[in-house]
């Protein structure tokens, strides 16, 4: 019996394991763009069914489940003069993906219920209130990241202190299963934060 759960636990740690590969391989490199009911109220007070947002996530290689990610929210009406633009870390963990902000203005935001396929995301992101916040995005080719991180905004981060899938850490020793939430978050590196609005946003952030 001992054995059995044993076999029982490997079979599902791998599986969890199997899933945050494929989640991981399934949002990063794609620019994700659409729409976030109640966010552009909840989190800049901005009201109005005109804004947007656009999320991108990397990471150092196909054998992580970890990155860094950039967002721009913004005014459909006027999209180079009302924005918010900032980067994240983002992290899996047995399918469930956590935004930091690197400029720590805002708590992190929990993804867990949600779909994903290659041409959409969508689902529900809880943030420290435990809100639900529909949001909805579709795989689309967005061109103008150079307008908003021109300044240096997501640049390089190969040299920062990625981290491994969840079997392992950056140096390849085991992790204790219930370390690795903990882990990841620390190995996750922090680089400058990069904070960039203008526009009715600039305002909203006063």
């Amino acid at each position: 019996m001992t054995l059995a759960m044993m076999m029982a636990a490997m079979t599902t740690f791998t599986s969890c394991e199997e899933e945050d590969d494929y989640i991981a391989q399934k949002l990063r490199d794609r620019d994700w763009q659409g729409y976030i009911d109640t966010y552009y109220s909840n989190r800049w007070g901005l009201s109005g069914n005109t804004y947007a947002t656009v999320m991108r996530f990397s990471s150092k290689s196909i054998y992580y489940t970890s990155g860094r990610g950039e967002e721009v929210d913004y005014d459909t009406r006027s999209p180079f003069h009302d924005y918010a633009y900032c980067t994240f870390k983002w992290f899996i963990v047995d399918g469930e993906l956590t935004l930091i902000y690197d400029d720590d203005k805002w708590s992190p935001l929990y993804i867990i219920d949600y779909g994903l396929n290659n041409s959409r995301f969508w689902g529900y992101i809880r943030d420290m209130s435990s809100r639900r916040i529909r949001f909805d995005f579709e795989n689309a080719d967005y061109s103008d990241w150079g307008h908003y991180n021109r300044n240096g905004g997501y640049g390089d981060f190969t040299n920062q202190n990625w981290y491994r899938s969840r079997t392992m850490s950056a140096d390849g020793s085991d992790v204790p299963f219930l370390d690795r939430t903990e882990q990841a978050r620390q190995q996750s590196g922090e680089p400058d934060a990069v904070s960039i609005a203008s526009g009715s946003f600039a305002e909203a952030m006063k």
